[in-house]
């Protein structure tokens, strides 16, 4: 069997999704959030990892799914897109996980019309039920996210 990808599992708003392991640098619990005024309401401020100042986004806005708040038991998954760094707010980081190309198939009519910008593959799993793979360079390029510099 040839693997696909190495993913990262997360939870956002209830949902389960893959993160390319190759998009993530560090996983790290909710660090202490500093708010940013007159911003979009998927920009939940910025935290200090290092010394580095880093944006800390809600991609459930992106999703089309209910906002997350941030809660003391939250995650933060510390991306890397093409020169473009954030923070991204999880629930919960579950596991790591390599997928197998036959375990994966193209998004269609079953999925929501306001995901399928932004999966680049989905899959069923007895445990979770049904995964979408994030294509992380759509949600870093997204409008949403291109209304402010973060690189």
């Amino acid at each position: 069997m040839e693997t696909e990808a190495r993913v990262s599992l997360i939870k956002i708003s209830d949902q389960y999704f893959a993160i390319e392991i190759k998009y993530i640098r560090e996983v790290l619990p909710l660090p202490q959030v500093t708010k940013v005024p007159n911003v979009e309401k998927q920009f939940l401020g910025v935290f200090n990892l290092r010394g580095k100042i880093v944006p800390l986004i809600d991609i459930s806005p992106i999703l089309k799914l209910q906002n997350m708040t941030l809660e003391p038991d939250h995650f933060v998954i510390y991306c890397l897109v093409n020169g473009k760094y954030a923070g991204i707010l999880a629930e919960k980081v579950l596991e790591m996980r390599d997928l197998e190309t036959e375990q994966l198939h193209v998004p269609g009519a079953e999925v929501n019309p306001d995901l399928l910008p932004y999966i680049s593959a989905i899959y069923e799993e007895t445990q979770y039920g049904t995964i979408y793979v994030l294509d992380m360079v759509s949600i870093f390029e997204s409008a949403e996210l291109n209304r402010y510099r973060f690189e």
